[in-house]
């Protein structure tokens, strides 16, 4: 992604939190960048909505996201584009081509005349790729006016799906009928009989967005073989692998039987290999059902699930209850440790709205990922997996929230009248408040004595004595600027629980 990419993405993500105005001024600090640059992005993002203007602005208030069709808008913008190539698109698509034909030469000119560039665009498009496809450990080779990828298939399948970026955004609900995808429809409908085939095999159902991976693994695995069926894996699975693999036995059984589903349906058999990369599959995904259970957990997998609870709590300065967190996140854990293993990556759609929205839980959970990297000798362990691990903390640290709301008092000259209507509107913005009464400023001290447990005094008059307890001082109207003060306050309650 572009950094022009990168500031529309900002900007939208950053309108999506505050739900409140923001002036230009706000945004180009936020951005780093000058107030024209704001007005043309904001311009930009506008005109490319299909739903109207996506952010609107109001004189003297600045800027504000509509939420309803920012959301139309993301939908819209995952929409796999078949005209209008940028460089970069144009890059991938040929590596696409030569990724699902490795390691078969491909001529140069049938590869760009599509394209209509000359040798200079050429030349650097190779060299572009060259290094893009080092990340992967895999080699451009250009011979006789033809180009080439090579490489071990394990890395080569790996490029295809982090590349090919469709196999990013696929809603298996929407494949049937969504043709801006551009899947072989007979494919898909195939891979989707194969999918109920392993969740019925391991009586099991597998959660998005492990279907999306298996479903990507699959297709993936049909393009290649009709790409280039004669090809001789060069690949090697060791003999301990294997037996480890059979051990496995409902995994192993299901993954046999499905690569053998496959062959019945490409007419033509495939490596036994073939039936290792799919157990890899499955036994790095989350499964739901018989399977999702504390008994199944190795002792490897208990202790890292312990030294997230344990440094989480550290870090976030919040006592976290085991029990709360502790066989959801397990169950999360097991097979991302077998996707480090195998070097097997799933795709967190929601990560940068994950980063904007629990920006310190997210900051404290990948700092503790790199601690038990460490402490554990595993692979990094990347931001996408940082991502999901955060919504396990997050989740927790909502509900417990939810569980043990704040006693709160509010407190006015009367005790009537107003601090009613402050009560209403509090309630109603506030779930997490437990107002237990309202009542007048005149005795302070026998209030302290009568609501001992009290953790916030909401009050429309500065207190002057000097109290233990939490308190804000608020309008009787309770106004944007009032909520947005106790929204922090409530927090810091919490953090200190």
């Amino acid at each position: 992604m572009g950094s022009k990419d990168n500031r529309e993405q900002k900007l939208l993500l950053f309108l999506s939190k505050n739900q409140d105005y923001v002036t230009a001024g706000d945004l180009a600090e936020m951005l780093q960048t000058s107030k024209k640059t704001v007005y043309r992005l904001i311009k930009k993002i506008n005109d490319e909505s299909l739903d109207d203007s996506l952010i609107v602005s109001e004189k003297g208030r600045g800027y504000k996201l509509d939420y309803e069709k920012f959301i139309n808008y993301q939908k819209s913008n995952k929409k796999y584009k078949e005209d209008d190539f940028s460089p970069d698109e144009r890059r991938k698509r040929i590596m696409e081509e030569l990724l699902l034909s490795s390691p078969k030469p491909i001529n140069i000119h049938y590869l760009f005349s599509d394209y209509y560039v000359g040798e200079s665009v050429i030349f650097k498009d190779e060299q572009i790729m060259s290094e893009e496809l080092k990340k992967y450990h895999l080699v451009l080779e250009r011979k006789n006016r033809t180009l080439a990828i090579l490489g071990q298939e394990v890395n080569i399948r790996k490029a295809i799906k982090e590349i090919i970026e469709i196999f990013n955004i696929i809603d298996i609900d929407d494949l049937k009928t969504n043709q801006e995808l551009n899947f072989n429809k007979y494919d898909v409908l195939v891979i989707l009989d194969q999918l109920r085939h392993i969740e019925k095999g391991l009586n099991i159902t597998i959660p998005y967005p492990y279907n999306v991976n298996i479903f990507s693994h699959l297709y993936i695995l049909l393009s290649r073989s009709r790409k280039n069926p004669a090809f001789i894996f060069t690949d090697k699975v060791s003999q301990e692998k294997t037996e480890s693999m059979k051990k496995d036995f409902d995994f192993y059984q299901v993954a046999k039987s499905t690569i053998h589903n496959m062959e019945q349906y490409l007419n033509n058999a495939l490596p036994e290999i073939e039936v290792y990369f799919l157990y890899q599959y499955l036994v790095s995904s989350r499964m739901q059902g018989t399977l999702d259970s504390t008994s199944t957990l190795s002792s490897r997998v208990i202790q890292v699930t312990k030294a997230y609870i344990n440094e989480m709590s550290t870090r976030i300065g919040i006592n976290i209850d085991n029990q709360s967190i502790f066989v959801d996140l397990a169950n999360h854990i097991k097979p991302m440790l077998n996707r480090l293993e195998h070097n097997i990556r799933v795709k967190n759609s929601l990560l940068s709205q994950i980063k904007v929205t629990y920006e310190g839980i997210f900051s404290s959970v990948k700092n503790v990922s790199e601690f038990v990297s460490e402490e554990f000798n595993l692979p990094a362990i990347n931001d996408d997996e940082n991502g999901f691990i955060t919504l396990y903390f997050a989740k927790m640290i909502e509900t417990s929230q939810h569980q043990h709301p704040i006693k709160t008092l509010i407190m006015c000259t009367t005790g009537i009248g107003t601090s009613e209507l402050l009560k209403a509107k509090a309630k109603n913005k506030f779930p997490e408040l437990e107002i237990v009464d309202v009542v007048a400023s005149r005795n302070m001290q026998a209030y302290k004595e009568k609501y001992s447990d009290i953790e916030l005094i909401l009050s429309t008059v500065h207190i002057e004595e000097d109290i233990p307890i939490p308190y804000l001082l608020v309008s009787a109207m309770f106004t944007i600027d009032d909520q947005k003060r106790l929204q922090k306050k409530i927090e810091e309650i919490f953090h200190e629980r």
